[in-house]
């Protein structure tokens, strides 16, 4: 007698169908998926680098100078910030933060922009204030405690895109689909690196998911705190401001009596920023301090990109060929978002519709040349949700966007990230923009 290779199939999908709905079986994965871009980590670093995950395991972080400049000089400080493999480019400013506050700043406003720059407020310093009370606490070094917290986050973001919500609306294909997708993007890996990635993407799509169960305040409540950790989480609130209006206008059109409700939330949107405002008023005497060092650092927002055409055919030879997989993003998105947007009612698609717009806009005028536009289209959530509808409808297409995301992930976009760059590490990167040398 032959075994019914049907029934076993069907017992087999059967099972699996029920492990994927289990909170056990979701943590592992979830976590498993966090832990996978660390060993990635540990194994670029010995292949591209020939170094361990930490190059100098008895040492931590610190400032022999208190006030030494952020972005001036060689070797920068805090000393051996690069030690650990996931700590390249501006782990440097998140750890020095971590480590010092905003001690090093000018307390009075008529300091020169470039003072706030040299004091590490480059970058929004609520991530690294957070992390050294944590490390305060713990005893942990500040660069093993900005990772943890990132690892947390990732795997707190990777649940939420398998939550009962999320599957409820898009189905455990999609949303497992979404899942893989999320975690295999060439930049993926910032997930568990010293970087707010982690922490911004999980506050956003926790908003969204309170969004969908009506949880007006609590959703405001996260994208508000997503907003303290990135400048382009103002997106989030835009949407989710755009989509209480809808809210309200709809019950209002249907009756309901306190249909002003959803309103209230608005606000609180973006308390995250406005908390961070008044705070630099406080400790460094200029509420627009951020602002200021960002414009000592060169910041220029390039609105005529928009409409060059040569911007963009030059980006698919740039130096992490950014403009590859933004195209093959938008592809996507006209592929499959109209089916994506059909299962989500008019608030959430109205938060879809409006992050997209102006994530694609701001990834494209924000970045240095096009170093970082991948990187910031992590804050896309529509562009992975139509990634996770392709595991259901156009399984090959699927596939085969996994396999290129896969390659980028390694032989690009992390290849560049550890290295610093380094074209001569990196055989497969474009043009150069950006090539720094370590300095740990």
């Amino acid at each position: 007698m032959f075994p019914d290779w049907s029934q076993a199939r069907k017992r087999l999908v059967s099972r699996l169908d029920e492990l994927s709905s289990q909170r056990t079986f979701q943590l592992i994965i979830a976590s498993f998926l966090a832990c996978m871009h660390l060993a990635m980590f540990a194994r670029a670093g010995h292949d591209r680098l020939d170094m361990p995950f930490n190059s100098a395991p008895g040492e931590a972080p610190y400032f022999s100078n208190p006030d030494a400049p952020a972005t001036r000089g060689f070797p920068r400080q805090p000393h051996h910030w690069s030690r650990l493999v996931v700590s390249r480019f501006d782990a440097q400013h998140y750890i020095g933060t971590s480590l010092r506050g905003v001690t090093a700043c000018p307390t009075d406003a008529s300091a020169p922009d470039l003072a706030y720059l040299d004091c590490g407020l480059g970058w929004l310093p609520a991530y690294g204030v957070v992390g050294g009370g944590v490390s305060q606490v713990t005893g942990l070094p500040d660069d093993v405690t900005l990772v943890i917290l990132s690892v947390i986050a990732a795997i707190a973001l990777n649940l939420l895109w398998i939550s009962s919500t999320m599957i409820k609306r898009i189905g455990k294909l999609g949303a497992y689909g979404t899942l893989i997708a999320f975690n295999i993007y060439p930049s993926a890996f910032y997930l568990v690196t010293p970087y707010t990635e982690a922490a911004t993407v999980a506050f956003a799509i926790g908003g969204f998911v309170a969004l969908m169960n009506e949880r007006w305040i609590l959703s405001a409540i996260l994208i508000g705190a997503s907003t303290s950790l990135r400048v382009l989480a103002a997106s989030f609130t835009v949407a989710l401001g755009c989509a209480l209006l809808v809210t309200a206008w709809q019950r209002r059109a249907a009756g309901v009596r306190q249909w002003w409700r959803p309103l209230v939330a608005i606000p609180l949107a973006g308390w995250g920023q406005l908390a961070t405002m008044l705070m630099l008023k406080i400790y460094v005497g200029d509420a627009w301090a951020f602002f200021r060092a960002r414009d000592a650092f060169g910041d220029e927002h390039d609105w005529s990109r928009l409409t060059d055409m040569t911007y963009y055919v030059k980006g698919f030879a740039a130096q992490n060929m950014e403009l590859v997989i933004l195209g093959g993003i938008v592809a996507i998105m006209v592929l499959t978002g109209r089916e994506v947007l059909r299962k989500f009612g008019k608030p959430e698609q109205t938060f879809l519709i409006v992050t997209t717009a102006l994530t694609l806009i701001l990834g494209v005028v924000a970045p240095l040349h096009y170093w970082g536009i991948t990187r910031y289209m992590m804050l896309c959530p529509f562009a992975f949700l139509c990634i996770g509808a392709m595991a259901q409808r156009q399984t090959a297409l699927f596939v085969m966007w996994l396999a290129l995301c896969a390659l980028f992930y390694w032989h690009v976009e992390l290849c560049s990230y550890i290295t610093q760059g380094d074209p001569r590490l990196c055989p497969c990167l474009g043009r150069m923009e950006l090539w720094m040398p370590f300095a740990s």
